[in-house]
């Protein structure tokens, strides 16, 4: 009886350690979100590492895939092509470092003949109570140093081209969304009500040139997508 016991015993602390090195296995995969915000493009198609990303396969200007797994590396090559006509042609393109277990927002910005791509680690820490977070980031080929308004409190100033502002606690609003250059305030960004919902996390995403008139996919506007 003592050895069957025993048997037994030796059996329940093997299938535990079994089932602890089971669960300490970690995953390989970065999430990342896809963004076009290159203004003049239609539709864009983005591959990982030389895949085409499934959710990120036909992004219109402005649109975004969601966060998708991808495989972290030192080196992960990003490509955005133009889909158009039955070709698909290279827009913008990098090799990025993404790692294992972390949060990665990757736009394409600028204007379809001077493109660019910006990565940001994102921070989807919840906020605090029932406040909202949110960020904008400048992906207008205009020399801009925008000011970043929600209502009239401004929350940051002096982002240039490329460059995105920390996630920032607010409390929970609607209300009038802004990013202006307070040197040149006619290249002024608005959405006129905006609401931010307690918990949710927001990227405000500046796109498009004053020199696009007054019409067409390429004006100087705001774009607003929900990180969580």
């Amino acid at each position: 009886m003592k050895k069957l016991l025993l048997s037994f015993s030796v059996i329940v602390i093997a299938a535990g350690f079994a089932g602890c090195k089971k669960s300490s296995s970690s995953s390989n995969n970065a999430t990342v979100m896809f963004v076009n915000g290159t203004a003049g493009t239609t539709s864009v198609s983005v591959s990982a590492n030389n895949t085409t990303v499934s959710a990120a396969a036909n992004l219109g200007f402005g649109k975004n895939s969601g966060y998708q797994n991808v495989t972290a590396g030192s080196g992960v090559s990003i490509v955005y092509s133009i889909i158009g006509s039955g070709l698909t042609t290279p827009l913008v393109s990098g090799n990025e470092a993404l790692a294992a277990n972390t949060h990665y927002s990757i736009f394409s910005g600028g204007i379809l003949t001077i493109p660019s791509i910006v990565v940001t680690t994102d921070d989807l820490t919840a906020p605090t109570g029932s406040n909202a977070k949110v960020r904008f980031i400048n992906l207008s080929s205009d020399n801009l140093n925008a000011s970043c308004y929600i209502g009239n409190t401004r929350l940051d100033s002096n982002i240039t081209y490329d460059n995105y502002t920390p996630f920032i606690e607010i409390a929970n609003t609607t209300d009038k969304l802004t990013m202006l250059d307070p040197a040149a305030p006619t290249n002024t960004a608005l959405i006129a009500s905006q609401y931010f919902g307690p918990g949710k996390i927001y990227t405000v995403i500046l796109t498009g040139t004053s020199a696009a008139g007054t019409s067409g996919s390429a004006l100087l506007g705001l774009t607003v997508i929900g990180n969580n």
